[in-house]
């Protein structure tokens, strides 16, 4: 028996993690046991908070009346373990039934964490899932685990939900900025001038500090080493070692390039020329392949333009976000002004978290066909070939200038379109509407586009 094993399920006490910051990620109902159960998959970059959400559902099944004889918890990112094998799996899960053979009978919630560590997670989970009376929870730091590895291994038997930082909603209440009765008030009832100022200023924080747990609280110098640290721990453990990459200065460097590009244009031909000017080999295949793996690894999204046609095909290049504002700035340069790209970084990360269960081409940028305006986001699905929601994002709406450079493209998008209706988020100023006939943009303070459900 592995003694590592043993200690592992008999020393685990839920309140060794007390207290936990409750996140908004609904997993929905949780199932009874029985062989042949859909499992649930919790996927997002590592140190995003994907264990405290089990945490939080474990409790929850505690709170229900839910033995804690019957929750299995397992946390296979652990490198006393060795070599990680369906054996270990088989171990971990016979472990647990030895200790409390009653949940055999009643049948077990398994929660296991990062279970890509294991060699043939895929196939091991499947024989579980077959054989075992269990309700089974899975979290990975690997988008793969919800696409190509899951739909491979189980089709149709897995649900997935992504995990990301907090949201302003959640850092709000992780920092106790404000109360639960602030967030959920009606939009109807309004908001005091304190609440409005108190509100303002923690936007800003976020756009700093960010939305990684370990993050909240920390001095500028500890937050920005921590976060430095999480990008370097992915792209080892989860792009050169995974992908078995065998120029991982080049991944580094690379990652470090894509990230300082943070709410900008990705031209890979250009970071490819740079990064020869400096000495490193490397090709366009390879950095366009980092890239692939950045997203996997939940590093940065790429977000394309808007096609109508699906045989259209933008030859656009992306722009990229990082996973979390305070990470983007904690990998920018020093003395860079990006408080745009942050707030626009951030904005993306929301309606990510808004249109969960969106093809991947849900959220994109557009340009308009007459003069060529770039709006930051519209929402819609091609191939349901719904009506979408144009929304432009800006640090500042304080002048008549401003506001007509960035109403400009959002009213030729509406006239090309056919849309009444758009949306100005700002980091600074005031909610108000601009009309033309019956179209309307409404602009509205980022704090409170943030709180909206």
């Amino acid at each position: 028996m592995n003694q590592t094993i043993v200690e592992k399920l008999r020393d685990f006490r839920i309140e060794d993690f007390q207290p936990i910051s409750p996140r908004e990620l609904d997993l929905g109902v949780p199932l009874p046991p029985k062989a042949g159960n859909l499992v649930k998959v919790i996927v997002g970059m590592r140190r995003s908070g994907k264990s405290y959400r089990l945490f939080q559902e474990m409790e929850f099944l505690h709170a229900s009346g839910i033995g804690w004889n019957r929750i299995c918890y397992f946390n296979f990112e652990d490198d006393r373990l060795g070599d990680i094998t369906p054996a270990t799996g088989d171990e971990v899960v016979e472990t647990f039934l030895s200790m409390h053979p009653e949940a055999m009978v009643e049948g077990v919630y398994l929660f296991f964490d990062e279970l890509q560590e294991m060699q043939d997670w895929g196939g091991w989970l499947r024989r579980v899932v077959d054989t075992t009376k269990a309700t089974i929870y899975v979290t990975g730091s690997s988008s793969k685990m919800l696409s190509k590895e899951i739909s491979s291994e189980f089709r149709g038997r897995a649900l997935d939900f992504e995990l990301l930082p907090f949201s302003f909603r959640e850092f709000l209440l992780s920092n106790e900025i404000v109360g639960a009765e602030v967030l959920n008030r009606s939009e109807d009832d309004g908001y005091s001038t304190k609440e409005r100022l108190i509100l303002a200023n923690a936007m800003t924080m976020y756009l700093k500090i960010g939305g990684f747990p370990a993050a909240q609280g920390l001095p500028v110098p500890q937050r920005v080493a921590l976060l430095q640290s999480y990008v370097q721990r992915v792209v080892l453990r989860d792009v050169i070692e995974r992908h078995d990459i065998s120029r991982p200065r080049v991944a580094s460097t690379f990652a470090r390039r894509v990230l300082g590009c943070n709410g900008k244009t990705l031209s890979v031909r250009r970071i490819e020329n740079d990064m020869r000017s400096i000495g490193l080999k490397t090709s366009r295949e390879l950095l366009g392949d980092l890239a692939e793996y950045f997203e996997d690894a939940y590093l940065l999204f790429l977000v394309r333009e808007f096609s109508m046609s699906l045989k259209e095909g933008t030859t656009s290049m992306p722009k990229a976000y990082a996973i979390d504002p305070g990470l983007a700035a904690a990998s920018s340069m020093a003395g860079v002004k990006d408080d745009g790209q942050r707030l626009e970084n951030a904005v993306y990360l929301e309606l990510r978290r808004r249109t969960l269960g969106f093809r991947r081409d849900g959220i994109s940028s557009y340009r308009t066909k007459t003069h060529g305006y770039e709006i930051d986001f519209v929402i819609g699905d091609v191939l349901e070939q719904e009506q979408f929601e144009p929304i432009q994002v800006t640090v500042r709406m304080d002048d008549a200038k401003t506001a007509e450079r960035e109403t400009r493209a959002l009213w030729e998008l509406m006239e090309e379109r056919s849309l009444n209706e758009g949306t100005l988020i700002t980091g600074e100023g005031e909610e108000r509407e601009y009309r033309k006939g019956d179209a309307v943009i409404r602009q509205i303070p980022a704090w409170k586009w943030f709180l909206l459900r």
